[in-house]
């Protein structure tokens, strides 16, 4: 009977095992799988927590409450997740930036923006840069809401006053208090502004374009800050569309462009500079901005394709943009004879011929081509030059207005007055030219040329002036080449824009101002 009751127990023992292997708990299944899938467990109390990876989930994103430990983190899959409330308020202490111990409750601030309330001054806000001020709204409304003050503008930050009152100070004699409004201000940085320009770098340090930014795409984050007796650095995330221009090409396109701005203060600067915008992406290759257009990196690379020619190819290092490059044995094509131009070798500064505008007589043949040019005298001229005599080429600049022409006038068929061309100095940039075939069977050549002066102006109509003024002149001048003639005349400099508040009257009349060589 005894081994009857030790058998019936060693069955129901057996029975029982089988029943716990078949039916586990689900917690304990849950728990021995999380073992295997991440058993991160802390060695010892001194050992730093690790960082979770991406894809676990942390405890307050569940709802519901993890079986495992504190030990482990369990890679739940739930469906129902409950996203983080945004808070409704936003609590200040004074005390925390060692100012006077007032607290202060205001709407949340974005991201991007630095609360500034009653004592509360955001460490970040910082004077010699530059912000938009944006006055808050009242609890329960956005951040955004209200528009910004001065217009919209961001203007530099100058001072910071002393007090329980801090006076903000900004340049063009703006200002106010942080005490102003109960609700606070949030200022939002601004360290690259619509219509900067930029040099294009590559990885390798070398110039590859020219950048000048259209629109600014989305708020700049300031991802950091760090201040030293030497200067003061701020980097900030930004995003922008620019017009961006590569010397391989010459050709401008639209791009989106982002990256991170470094922001330098240096002591005894009243603003902060930009230094430079790194980690630029451009159709996947990675660049560097520097702020301004530096023409000394400009490269243009020619290439001999007319069929008289040497199939020859250089590189120019350089050139200014308005001007037009001769090389070896490369002679631009937009260089014709009967125009003005001006000469500069591309490794000077300096012009050649005392910086005089000259006529281009002929172009040679050969391999180095003579350029000859008009001079005063026809015993012995000098004014010539070969394509191959500067090794790092030349940059001739073509000239339609130069000083002491004199025109006249016109607003739509009036006469109002003459005008006579003070000084030439700036550059005239050719924009395009045309060919039109003439009844004699050949070509007239007119050139159309971006002119910048400073005339003397008088006007003969009583009702506007009657006094001679000094006026910036800028137009497109019209140049004209006829078949047969050796010299290319001005026909009329339109689209004529004048540096005067005079220019409003024609503006808003819509009348067009035209000058006509006298």
């Amino acid at each position: 009977m005894f081994a009857a009751i030790i058998e019936e127990e060693m069955k129901l023992d057996a029975m029982q095992r089988v029943w716990q292997t078949n039916f586990r708990s689900p917690g304990a299944l849950v728990f021995e799988e999380a073992q295997e899938i991440t058993p991160f467990v802390n060695e010892s109390p001194q050992e730093v927590e690790k960082p979770l990876p991406n894809n676990i989930l942390s405890n307050s994103t569940l709802d519901y409450e993890p079986i495992a430990t504190s030990t482990f983190q369990v890679p739940f899959k739930t469906k129902s997740l409950k996203k983080p409330l945004k808070p409704n308020h936003l609590i200040l202490n004074a005390s925390d930036n060692g100012d006077f111990p007032a607290q202060y409750t205001i709407t949340p601030v974005e991201g991007h923006q630095f609360p500034t309330v009653g004592v509360y001054i955001d460490k970040r806000i910082l004077p010699g840069f530059k912000y938009r001020v944006r006055p808050l709204s009242a609890l329960g409304g956005s951040s955004e809401q209200k528009k910004c003050l001065f217009g919209g503008q961001g203007l530099v930050l100058k001072s910071i006053g002393r007090g329980y009152s801090r006076r903000f100070t900004f340049e063009n004699e703006k200002y106010f208090w942080s005490d102003n409004r109960p609700e606070g201000f949030a200022f939002e940085l601004e360290v690259v502004s619509k219509g900067d320009k930029f040099t294009v770098f590559d990885v390798n340090r070398e110039a590859q374009g020219t950048a000048e930014i259209v629109e600014i795409e989305e708020k700049q984050v300031e991802i950091g800050t760090a201040v030293g007796v030497e200067a003061i650095e701020k980097r900030v995330k930004v995003t922008m569309t620019a017009k961006v221009e590569f010397y391989e090409t010459g050709v401008a396109q639209m791009m989106p462009v982002s990256g991170i701005a470094i922001c330098v203060k240096k002591p005894g600067q009243d603003r902060a500079l930009i230094k430079k915008i790194i980690n630029v992406n451009i159709k996947h290759h990675r660049y560097y901005f520097t702020p301004g257009f530096k023409n000394a990196f400009r490269r243009v690379t020619v290439q001999g394709i007319d069929i008289n020619d040497l199939p020859t190819k250089y590189t120019m290092t350089g050139l200014q943009p308005y001007e037009i490059p001769v090389v070896g044995t490369y002679v631009d094509p937009r260089i014709i004879p009967g125009f003005t131009y001006r000469i500069r070798p591309n490794d000077r500064k300096k012009h050649l011929f005392n910086g005089e505008s000259l006529k281009l007589q002929s172009i040679g043949m050969g391999y180095a081509k003579r350029l000859t040019f008009g001079s005063n005298t026809k015993l012995n001229p000098s004014n010539y030059l070969w394509s191959d005599n500067h090794r790092d080429g030349l940059g001739l600049e073509p000239r339609a207005v130069l000083k002491g022409m004199k025109f006249k006038v016109l607003a739509g068929d009036q006469i109002l007055g003459e005008a006579t061309v003070f000084r030439d100095d700036l550059p005239q940039t050719e924009k395009f030219m045309e060919k039109e075939l003439t009844s004699t069977g050949k070509y007239s050549i007119t050139k159309y040329i971006q002119i910048d002066v400073i005339c003397h102006i008088k006007l003969e109509c009583s009702r506007l002036s009657e006094n001679e003024q000094l006026l910036r002149v800028c137009g497109l001048a019209v140049v004209q080449k006829l078949p047969g003639n050796n010299q290319a005349k001005v026909l009329k400099v339109e689209n004529v824009g004048l540096d005067s508040q005079l220019y409003l009257l024609f503006a808003h009349s819509q009348t067009e101002l035209t000058f006509i060589p006298a």
